[in-house]
């Protein structure tokens, strides 16, 4: 059975809102925790807006280009400034989604890949940094917020 674009959308708005209200739930002393070997928690909040940054990019560009420097977020560790990101983040999304045209491919590459696959592989990555929250959040001691008992902690 395949998803439709409706089913995706959902799904990632679901898992980006397991992202914001974990930004929420956090002091920005919370956000520069930095475990052994990892990075600061604020950065790895701002390196999931930056590749959604890649991803949007991408539906215009019709290629995927991981490009550091055309990421915007400059705000540091400041709760505030990352929730900011997020909110503008969110209404680009919903911008970008919108203008798509349902035949659009984006290379990726080499590989043309649709639009709701590339998607599903920005959901992927999502949740990926949902696990190194999860690690980051128990190191601080810290009780998750409800959203989060989807993935019983």
């Amino acid at each position: 059975m395949q998803r439709s674009m409706p089913d995706l959308q959902a799904e990632w708005r679901e898992m980006r809102g397991l992202t914001v209200s974990l930004l929420a739930a956090c002091s920005d002393a919370d956000l520069l925790h930095e475990p052994a070997g990892g990075g600061a928690m604020w950065r790895q909040f701002r390196h999931i807006g930056g590749v959604h940054e890649t991803y949007l990019a991408a539906l215009g560009q019709g290629r995927i280009v991981f490009d550091m420097a055309a990421r915007t977020y400059r705000g540091g560790a400041s709760k505030a400034a990352l929730s900011e990101y997020f909110d503008a983040l969110a209404l680009r999304h919903d911008a970008a989604f919108e203008a798509v045209e349902s035949d659009l491919h984006v290379n990726w590459f080499g590989e043309p890949v649709s639009v709701p696959v590339h998607l599903v592989r920005l959901i992927g990555h999502e949740t990926l940094h949902h696990g190194q929250f999860i690690l980051h959040w128990r190191a601080l001691g810290r009780s998750f917020p409800d959203s989060w008992q989807a993935w019983g902690v």
